[in-house]
């Protein structure tokens, strides 16, 4: 049997997910990217399944798989907007490149919620590069886990937190894959769990 290849992402709440899955090496093969290209995985068949961005589920013929992902109805510490100025004075916004969903997120909040259309720019996930030209920067995963606001002498708005409650129930990160790879995955997600 060919091993299931496996996009999953390279953070810390990953872990839980996949943990078990690294020492069956007859069933499964692993890679550790972040969220974005493991969706570009996923998209060019260069893995069979993807813990990819909720927002990349509308981009493709995927199916989510049931019960299986990342989700938070409350603040999350690793998905952050970090300001050096009031939200309201935001113009400039660096995204990080890891993020596909927390991109999208933050352009409707600042929009709806701010009434605010400031310019923004992906780039690497550097929070103080990204600082340094802009006013406020997105940071995900470890990158946002592990930044400290007040050595920045920035604010750090969790995206997972009340910011977002009138907008989304919950921040979803799905475990997905391609719909003509459906009987494969199944097979392989039964097996997963025995």
């Amino acid at each position: 049997m060919t091993p299931t290849r496996i996009g999953a992402v390279s953070y810390l709440n990953t872990l839980p997910l996949v943990y078990g899955l690294r020492d069956d090496a007859g069933h499964f093969q692993l890679r550790f990217d972040v969220p974005s290209h493991c969706a570009a995985l996923l998209h060019d068949g260069a893995v069979d399944v993807g813990l990819i961005p909720s927002i990349e589920f509308l981009r493709g013929d995927y199916v989510v798989a049931p019960g299986v992902s990342i989700a938070s109805e409350g603040p999350v510490a690793s998905v952050a907007l970090f300001a050096r100025v009031p939200v309201e004075s935001i113009r400039r916004v660096a995204l990080d490149t890891s993020s596909r969903t927390s991109a999208t997120l933050v352009r409707i909040l600042l929009a709806e919620r701010y009434g605010l259309t400031p310019v923004f720019e992906a780039q690497a996930p550097d929070l103080p590069a990204m600082l340094a030209g802009h006013d406020a920067a997105l940071v995900i995963g470890d990158n946002a886990l592990y930044a400290d606001p007040a050595r920045l002498g920035v604010r750090k708005i969790d995206l997972g937190g009340k910011t977002l409650e009138q907008y989304l129930e919950q921040l979803h990160i799905a475990v997905t894959f391609r719909e003509r790879d459906r009987g494969h995955i199944r097979e392989a997600l039964a097996q997963a769990v025995r």
